[in-house]
């Protein structure tokens, strides 16, 4: 795996339509409503990468969840933002920002909206991607299980692996 070296690192983002703040346990409550009302689309979406969330995750597990996101944002590690509606305030999603797993990419980016907000993943996507590209430094953006099938992505990791051996 390649380290996640941006140029600058941000705390946050706003445009008009979104506002982003890193996912950490303040806001558990809101997080969580979201992720559960998502629920079994997530599971899905994130089905071979990881297990989560799943159907019986409490408000606890999550919020122990989201202490370790911190925690990775502290260390450099790993960079995950809560999505709020800036007409609304209302939480309606995550960003995720991991280093590359494939040599050809600097960085993993992972993104989900609420149901209700499906329409807005298009422009959420370029938001993020321009944010990622010209302002952390990083323009080689992997967008798996969406420009990128999760299938193909596995594939080039284990490609990257073998090359690495």
């Amino acid at each position: 795996m390649n380290g996640l070296t941006p140029k600058i690192i941000f705390n946050g983002y706003q445009d008009n339509q979104f506002k982003l703040v890193i996912l950490e346990p303040s806001v558990a409550e809101a997080d969580y409503a979201v992720v559960m009302r998502n629920q079994t689309r997530l599971s899905t979406f994130f089905k071979g990468i990881m297990d989560w969330p799943k159907a019986d995750m409490t408000l606890e597990e999550n919020r122990a969840s989201l202490a370790q996101h911190h925690q990775e944002f502290k260390e450099q590690i790993a960079f995950a933002f809560s999505v709020f509606s800036v007409s609304n305030n209302q939480c309606i999603g995550s960003v995720y920002l991991d280093a590359s797993r494939c040599d050809d990419f600097d960085c993993e980016l992972y993104y989900w909206l609420d149901a209700g907000y499906l329409e807005l993943e298009a422009t959420l996507e370029k938001s993020i991607c321009d944010w990622i590209e010209h302002a952390w430094g990083l323009p080689k953006i992997a967008l798996v299980g969406r420009s990128i099938a999760l299938e193909t992505w596995l594939q080039l990791i284990r490609e990257s692996a073998a090359c690495e051996k």
